[in-house]
């Protein structure tokens, strides 16, 4: 009788385990996957136009490219600054005195912490010209004091995300901001 039990209770975890490294596996495979269904979706627009969503059921779309071409960096910026869209790629709140772009720190955006302000940019909305651009600042603010002015001179461009980029605290206090403007 305890050798049944045993056995019911290593086939139980062994078929837990099974289940939870499935799990594992298709989180794996969506994140190595969703980049370049995104990436696939961005050249179908500027070949066929029209909004092209990387996946059947896919929310939302690839509305800009922004390249750090010095540091082999590509990045699609997708329509929607929600947290579903956030975890695909980086996401565009357009303002007034240019565009917030959104990205994780420990994904997307953690090329930011390698910038400084000799680099240049690029960055394309869809429908556009490609437009380049050069850092003019990286700041560290407080998530609460986070504030992009309106009445700025000229067309700016924040990238914004977590920080400090090592922390295992998913709920951080404060933000890293690199400002860039068109060159």
């Amino acid at each position: 009788m305890i050798r049944v039990v045993t056995a019911c209770m290593f086939l139980l975890l062994f078929l837990l385990a099974l289940w939870q490294l499935g799990q594992a596996g298709l989180l794996a495979a969506k994140a190595w996957a969703a980049p370049l269904l995104i990436e696939r979706a961005w050249d179908r627009q500027l070949a066929e136009g029209g909004d092209q969503k990387p996946w059947p059921w896919a929310d939302s779309f690839p509305v800009a490219r922004l390249s750090v071409p010095d540091k082999d960096v590509t990045r699609y910026v997708l329509e929607g600054d929600n947290m579903r869209n956030l975890a695909f790629g980086p996401v565009l709140q357009p303002e007034e005195a240019g565009a917030l772009i959104y990205g994780h720190r420990d994904t997307h955006f953690r090329f930011l912490q390698d910038l400084s302000a000799s680099d240049t940019l690029t960055f394309q909305l869809k429908g556009r010209e490609e437009t380049r651009w050069k850092v003019v600042s990286r700041t560290i603010v407080a998530a609460d004091q986070l504030y992009i002015s309106k009445n700025t001179p000229d067309t700016r461009l924040h990238l914004i995300t977590c920080y400090p980029f090592d922390s295992v605290d998913p709920d951080t206090d404060e933000r890293f901001v690199v400002t860039l403007s068109r060159i």
